[in-house]
């Protein structure tokens, strides 16, 4: 286990819980060197005004500082920005038309692109769709921000975490569809919190892939596929309320480290999965 480091492909962090600077220290106790940064929406950001594209502005802006203080405690970060498929709902229900939230999800996310372009941002997500039931309308809303965020992260090269249903090689083979037409490589694209069914077929296919952080969905795929495009998610969302949902970063560890101590999990693919990987997909240094 000499010189083992871990890393965490997709969290988020909260003004209103530890923040990134606890969290990243956290981490780091615990042997993580990396975490992918993803923005909340802006309801995780204290910031309570109408649903407005200022709101979002503001809220990319302290996911921004969430970053920088991640960083600053030695953490290496990639930061992303998007927009989430379950806040299509959210700003409906708050009032705000279907036309004017399709509107405002373009905006945000030509707005997070353009920080992309810029070098302020590493990435786009997590955009994607609903995995939950929900109106056609909005499905179809999430969709085609997805789309054209994914026509920008072909224009500016971006990595991108997608959100979806975990519905095996169907959410997969749409995907692609959409890929296709769009043209961006697959290695730009992340299938964020997936399933076991979803990741196998979705790495076959070119993808990258994250696998949460529970104990047998590691040990699932750590025998399954082993060297491939996977990573380990803890998809900690910061919340006082609901802590360690839906697993906290250094539980990942911990459970990794179990994994390896029951002979489940040698250090050459947890080595693979935690540097190797996290090196090609964010193009990073290695620690």
């Amino acid at each position: 286990m000499k010189g083992l480091v871990f890393a965490d492909a997709h969290m988020h962090s909260s003004p209103k819980g530890l923040g990134a600077a606890a969290i990243a220290e956290k981490f780091i106790n615990k042997g993580g060197w990396f975490a992918a940064l993803v923005m909340l929406p802006p309801w995780h950001y204290n910031i309570d005004v109408e649903p407005t594209f200022e709101m979002y502005t503001r809220a990319i802006k302290q996911h921004l500082d969430e970053c920088k203080k991640a960083r600053e405690t030695g953490l290496r970060v990639s930061c992303l920005a998007g927009f989430h498929p379950a806040e299509v709902d959210r700003l409906i229900s708050m009032g705000l038309s279907p036309e004017d939230t399709l509107n405002l999800g373009l905006k945000v996310i030509e707005y997070v692109a353009d920080l992309c372009k810029r070098g302020l941002l590493d990435g786009i997500g997590e955009v994607g769709r609903q995995h939950y039931k929900t109106m056609p309308e909005r499905v179809a809303i999430a969709s085609t921000i997805t789309t054209r965020a994914l026509e920008l992260a072909r224009d500016y090269d971006c990595i991108i975490h997608l959100h979806l249903e975990n519905a095996g090689p169907a959410t997969v083979d749409t995907m692609t569809k959409l890929v296709e037409l769009v043209s961006i490589p697959r290695t730009n694209i992340l299938f964020h919190h997936a399933s076991i069914r979803v990741a196998e077929y979705a790495t076959r296919g070119g993808y990258w892939a994250t696998i949460a952080g529970k104990k047998e969905l590691m040990r699932k795929a750590f025998e399954r596929m082993s060297g491939t495009s996977i990573m380990i998610e803890s998809d900690y969302i910061d919340d006082p309320k609901r802590p360690c949902v839906s697993s906290c970063p250094w539980e990942i560890i911990d459970r990794q480290l179990e994994l390896l101590k029951e002979g489940l999990v040698d250090e050459e693919t947890l080595h693979n999965v935690n540097i190797d990987n996290i090196v090609k997909f964010y193009r990073i240094e290695p620690p």
